[in-house]
């Protein structure tokens, strides 16, 4: 049965992606890539990566750099083929993404503080949602796609900048106001959606500032919200008046207690940084 309050959201959700196909520009996220994670077929993906990886041979070494290192384990991989065949393709587009997440991202903003800011924290929840995601006795998501989500969760925030931005360039121009604190979970989920990715990643990023009176709205949106409060304790402060108390947090889904979270913490700071060091 829909309730009233699905209908709701729905139709939030639609608006915001709607206003986002209005917008004149959108982080720049290599479309190649999200292409490949539209694809259904894992043989089309894997096509998809050695094309792209043999016209950017760049990228291509930022890859077999992250694929050889203590991030997965220090494998000796010599080629995309045999990172593909041993990673798979979901980490290998996690991997470009992240050396993607750069400046060309948000032009405009690409110089300042807050676009730093934002990159290290996506970093962090990633690093931090691959390791929680393989710590949960039954989890939907494996841990590729749990540092996708996270590197990719709050693009939101550079979506609100860019609304922002023209609102002050077309001050006339017929447009929402923003819906809220929360508008980046929205705008993100809003993304994800004109995207076309799956549906898992549209509602995880879409309520992963929801905190749930009895059980989260699901696996993807409470992955979120113990990643990033692992990312907090690793020292990462971007969004912190969105953090809820450790006793809110769904920890018992991950197998672990308030005790665990400095140390998590600890180690996906490690993790991001170490990541940030290749691919850069």
């Amino acid at each position: 049965m829909t309730t009233g309050l699905a209908t709701e959201r729905d139709l939030a959700l639609e608006s915001a992606r709607t206003r986002i196909a209005r917008l004149s520009a959108l982080p720049l996220l290599d479309p190649r890539l999200v292409q490949v994670l539209t694809q259904p077929d894992v043989d089309i993906q894997y096509q998809q990566l050695r094309e792209l990886l043999r016209v950017d041979p760049a990228l291509a070494v930022r890859v077999l750099k992250v694929a050889n290192s203590a991030f997965y384990g220090s494998r000796s991989i010599s080629s995309i083929d045999r990172a593909l065949t041993v990673l798979g393709a979901v980490a290998v587009v996690g991997i470009s993404m992240a050396a993607r997440f750069d400046g060309s991202l948000a032009p405009d903003c690409a110089h300042s503080g807050q676009f730093a800011h934002l990159r290290r924290h996506s970093l962090m929840t990633a690093a931090a949602a691959k390791r929680l995601a393989t710590r949960a006795a039954v989890s939907p998501w494996d841990g590729e796609s749990a540092f996708l989500l996270g590197l990719l969760h709050d693009l939101g925030w550079l979506v609100q900048l860019q609304i922002e931005r023209e609102r002050r360039l077309r001050p006339h121009a017929s447009g929402s106001a923003s819906t809220g604190r929360t508008e980046h979970a929205l705008l993100s989920a809003a993304l994800f959606a004109h995207w076309q990715l799956p549906a898992q990643f549209i509602d995880a990023a879409r309520h992963h500032h929801a905190l749930p009176e009895t059980e989260p709205r699901s696996f993807g949106s409470a992955l979120l919200l113990v990643a990033e409060q692992c990312a907090l304790y690793g020292g990462d402060a971007f969004g912190i008046d969105f953090r809820p108390p450790d006793e809110k947090l769904p920890l018992a889904m991950f197998r672990i207690t308030e005790a665990d979270l400095p140390e998590l913490g600890a180690q996906c700071a490690a993790d991001a940084a170490l990541l940030d060091g290749l691919v850069n």
